[in-house]
């Protein structure tokens, strides 16, 4: 089986002010860093071997806050989507000042003028996203936290929109009822090699009980962008850094009882 951990960017200075990103090539904040040193540590249990991140800085400095010992490639097709006129504005502002086109582009069927479709960016990221599931065939499989065998398992950064678009395009989420991403959250897709019902009373969940890995580095090679949408499980979804480490993400805050 295959396991790709999916990781949004921490927070910058502009996601702290409600301002459109895009491809503005914006650092993170000491908030961010602090988000994604905290999300790390739930990156490091899941052990993976091969590691990826965009072209823009503030995935690659997230990336470096996990502490893993992996060198990412970069990828210019995992960047947020471009929203041409309208990056570096406030979003409260073109809210106010075009409300159909802002709703539009929020559903998805309206392009700022210069920026990229909806169309183009989940064409980039699935095409990604499946070029890095073919990639796990040069790694061994490693043992996982939450697993009792052990999966070939990859590390990506990218972005809130570009993520949300790539989950609704391997049918994963119905985007009129998604939430937005928290900043370095996670969420965790597999990629089972076989279809059907996966069973957590068989050993391996039912999965791979013939295990050869030279075999099944074959198979993930051979696997088409669509067997891959096909074969994709979400597994978690939006696991944010509050969520994992509520004291250290927000130090000062009250601690449960």
């Amino acid at each position: 089986m295959i396991r790709i951990l999916l990781v949004r960017h921490g927070e910058t200075e502009w996601n702290k002010a409600h301002r459109l990103q895009g491809h503005s090539d914006i650092e993170l904040s000491d908030s961010g860093a602090l988000q994604a040193r905290t999300t790390g540590a739930f990156i490091r249990a899941q052990q993976p071997s091969q590691a990826h991140v965009s072209s823009l800085v503030r995935t690659q400095q997230t990336f470096a806050e996990f502490g893993l010992d992996l060198t990412p490639r970069i990828w210019d097709e995992l960047r947020e989507q471009n929203l041409g006129e309208w990056e570096g504005a406030y979003a409260a502002a073109i809210r106010d000042a075009e409300p159909e086109n802002f709703e539009g582009w929020r559903a998805g069927s309206y392009t700022p003028a210069g920026g990229e479709t909806h169309q183009a960016l989940q064409a980039r990221m699935t095409g990604a996203f499946a070029d890095i599931v073919r990639a796990t065939a040069e790694t061994a499989p490693t043992a996982s936290a939450d697993l009792g065998f052990q999966v070939r398992t990859a590390v990506a950064v990218s972005h809130g929109a570009a993520l949300r678009v790539l989950f609704e395009g391997l049918g994963l989420i119905d985007r009129s009822q998604f939430i937005p991403l928290t900043p370095a959250s996670v969420t965790v897709l597999d990629i089972p090699l076989t279809k059907g019902p996966v069973s957590s009373s068989l050993p391996n969940s039912g999965l791979d009980e013939d295990h050869d890995d030279d075999a099944e580095a074959r198979a993930i090679r051979a696997l088409t962008d669509e067997q891959i949408a096909d074969h994709a499980r979400l597994r978690l979804i939006n696991l944010s850094p509050e969520l994992l480490n509520p004291e250290r993400s927000h130090p000062g805050a009250p601690t449960a009882i």
